[in-house]
């Protein structure tokens, strides 16, 4: 069996797993027990029982985000773009998310808040710094103000995460557009962005956001902020 089957076959046990109990009371042992290979073979491929969760989490939810990732990084495409293809990728993994977890097809319900906690601080971790670049980009073509692009990106990244999480002070699906749109706004004056630059970051419920749909930028704004 070669590595990446192996990878998968302790994933597939993990999952299994974690459909049957809280993975708190999973150990390294029952993992290996469920995929049928020595203990020592899980700790080949993984360092710990919490990197397998991980692994099934982004198994799990983020090819979308993947996807968007890619196409971020590469060359030729428009600043604003990249920001639309980024946030769409987050808005579509978190539609995901809310899917598989009303379908009860992928974990218990006493796991949510924990695959919650994980899938979105896995999410900040991968698109913290293609954000960062990006906007690193905007400022060297002069199409974004930023004085702290790092900074700036984990904020955006913490706001947008905990609104689509929609968990901490929950809303209605109207009132969290109206909070998207809110936070469009910010960013734009923030930042100079044109005024249009981020009409597509909008929340909606009943379906994902194509990759491919281009953004509408505007004229550019006057003013500057320090952000």
């Amino acid at each position: 069996m070669n590595g990446q089957k192996k990878k998968e076959q302790i994933l597939n046990a993990m999952q299994e797993l974690m459909n049957e109990t809280s993975a708190d009371s999973i150990s390294v042992s029952d993992i290996a027990r469920k995929a049928g290979i020595g203990k020592g073979s899980i700790y080949y491929y993984f360092p710990s029982k919490n990197d397998i969760i991980e692994a099934v989490i982004e198994r799990s939810y983020f090819r979308i985000l993947d996807e968007g990732r890619e196409l971020a990084q590469a060359e030729g495409i428009d600043v604003f773009k990249k920001l639309e293809i980024i946030y769409r990728a987050c808005l579509n993994s978190s539609l995901e998310l809310k899917r598989q977890e009303a379908s009860s097809s992928f974990l218990l319900q006493q796991q949510n808040a924990f695959i919650h906690q994980k899938f979105y601080q896995i999410l900040i971790t991968k698109m913290e710094p293609i954000l960062a670049d990006i906007m690193r980009q905007g400022i060297q073509e002069g199409k974004i103000w930023c004085r702290y692009p790092e900074e700036t990106a984990r904020i955006i990244l913490m706001v947008l995460t905990v609104t689509l999480d929609n968990t901490v002070a929950p809303v209605e699906d109207e009132q969290l557009a109206r909070i998207l749109k809110a936070f469009s706004a910010m960013q734009t004056d923030a930042m100079d962005m044109p005024e249009h630059a981020l009409d597509f970051l909008k929340w909606e419920s009943d379906r994902t956001l194509p990759m491919d749909e281009a953004a509408a930028p505007g004229e550019r704004t006057e003013g500057k902020s320090d952000i």
